[in-house]
């Protein structure tokens, strides 16, 4: 038996349970305020696709997952909108890690295994820590604070992979954005040699995805998030709360 007739009967047995779970598990996609990409529009049929998904209960979060990696944000896209994955190409690059002397069945049915266990794992994943650079700016006398570029109006995550960019907004990022603080205080954090060097521990929920050119967007809502020194610093950890 060749390799692509084991592919083939292997998906057809797990295809099935796999787009019912897809369905089973899917969120609100809204045009929101999400950043495209900018690699084009999304097609109609993707986007009609998107657009039926029903609306989730609220989620609460008590706890955050950490250190998503770009496939973990692959599958928590699809998860969300019910769009079918990719999901041949990911068990084809699972064989690159797979032992070849086992057989091709064997090797084919344990990247499937590894694919089907991500997907598992993360496709109902709706709590998210993001760790980014702060990018503090000037004190802005109108704000009456320091304003961080992370939350800037414009500003989205590339979190997705090259098989399914992701981009990542917040909604409430305007109630984010500013330190509040006097002009004296800013100046001191300012003349501060960590300060530039400043990253933000960002605690969220996703909240919507839809497609977006040719990959997708997730929009979230911060909770809290942490403002870190770097490590040679002994200032201490700000933290935040942020309303939706």
């Amino acid at each position: 038996m060749t390799p692509g007739m084991i592919r083939t009967r292997w998906l057809a047995m797990t295809a099935g349970s796999l787009m019912l779970a897809a369905c089973n598990n899917s969120a609100p996609v809204t045009e929101g305020t999400a950043t495209e990409d900018g690699s084009g529009a999304s097609t109609a049929d993707t986007a009609a696709s998107a657009s039926a998904a029903p609306a989730p209960a609220p989620v609460n979060c008590d706890r955050f997952s950490d250190n998503l990696t770009q496939r973990d944000w692959a599958v928590v896209y699809y998860g969300m909108t019910g769009l079918a994955p990719p999901r041949e190409q990911w068990a084809d690059e699972a064989l690159v890690s797979i032992d070849r002397s086992l057989g091709a069945e064997e090797a084919w049915k344990r990247a499937n295994a590894q694919v089907d266990a991500q997907w598992t794992a993360m496709k109902d994943t709706r709590c998210i820590t993001l760790r980014t650079g702060a990018d503090p700016g000037e004190y802005d006398a109108g704000l009456g604070g320091i304003p961080f570029g992370a939350f800037a109006p414009d500003a989205y995550f590339p979190v997705g992979e090259n098989t399914t960019p992701v981009s990542l907004t917040f909604r409430n990022a305007g109630a984010a954005r500013v330190w509040k603080m006097t002009p004296d205080r800013a100046d001191a954090l300012r003349a501060d040699s960590w300060w530039s060097s400043a990253s933000l521990i960002i605690r969220a929920r996703l909240v919507a995805a839809r497609p977006s050119g040719n990959g997708g967007a997730i929009e979230a809502e911060i909770v809290s998030f942490d403002l870190e020194p770097p490590e040679y610093s002994r200032a201490a950890r700000e933290t935040f709360t942020v309303s939706p």
